[in-house]
């Protein structure tokens, strides 16, 4: 009987509270909403992201077990580098889900290179994940499938 008062008791004290004090900490966790998820080029060449820039992926080796190396140069659209972009990455097997790496913040190397390891752990379908954003938001996602 007593857990069944203080259950009612919550309850009428969420339901009187205002609607910001209600939903205020779920606005903290509420994602920005993703870019369209595009089809990346082949290794090597351009994709074009919003305002004219593009970039380019490839990996530092054939993909087989162990690590790999995602490489990403930025360019804007008069062909300059650029390392101002925040750009991300995801990689795991689209078929077992629950072994993907999360989000992974490519690192910037002294050339200017987005670089990004992929642990490719066992045979089968892979897929990577590349986010683009630029002041706080995604502006571009693409992602490419490969094989081990």
């Amino acid at each position: 009987m007593k857990f069944l008062i203080i259950v009612l008791s919550f309850s009428v004290l969420a339901v009187s509270l205002p609607a910001p004090a209600r939903s205020g900490w779920a606005a903290k966790f509420k994602k920005p909403v993703p870019a369209s998820l595009h089809a990346l080029a082949s290794q090597g060449k351009k994709n074009l992201l919003p305002g004219g820039g593009w970039f380019t992926w490839k990996f530092d080796k054939k993909p087989k077990l162990g690590t790999l190396i995602v490489k990403v140069q930025a360019f804007s659209k008069d062909g300059k580098r650029l390392t101002s972009y925040e750009i991300t990455g995801e990689c795991g097997m689209p078929a077992m889900r629950a072994h993907d790496s999360g989000t992974i913040k490519f690192l910037i190397s002294k050339k200017g290179d987005y670089l990004m390891p992929v642990d490719v752990v066992m045979p089968g379908e892979w897929e990577v994940v590349i986010r683009v954003g630029k002041d706080g938001k995604e502006i571009y996602a693409g992602k490419v499938a490969f094989s081990v």
